[in-house]
């Protein structure tokens, strides 16, 4: 258990079975902190540097390209935030640039 929970936990998806199977997870759970959202990842809503940490799951090769997403990540992140990615196929070398890219270090 943490110590200080996040205040909000944002999970986007553009599939809504998915953020049906999320609700109910956090709904059987009792967990208040989660909030679906049913969006595009590269327009999420989410206010400017609002995010502390943006972790990609399952998005390495993303319907509009990988480039839409990680300009809005960028936008909504924080300085001196993170940016995390699930372990991918791939060359590693081609999404680091791609990353950085997006104005990322």
């Amino acid at each position: 258990m943490l110590l200080n929970p996040p205040q909000a936990i944002y999970e986007t998806d553009v599939h809504p079975i998915t953020i049906k199977k999320v609700k109910e997870k956090i709904e059987k759970e009792g967990i208040k902190n989660v909030k679906p959202i049913l969006t595009n990842a590269s327009d999420t809503g989410l206010p400017d540097r609002s995010i502390d940490l943006a972790f990609f799951f399952g998005l390495r090769y993303i319907a509009g390209g990988l480039g839409n997403a990680l300009s809005e990540i960028h936008r909504i992140l924080k300085p001196e935030s993170v940016l995390s990615f699930e372990k991918t196929r791939g060359s590693e070398k081609k999404l680091i640039a791609e990353v950085e890219n997006e104005g990322f270090i």
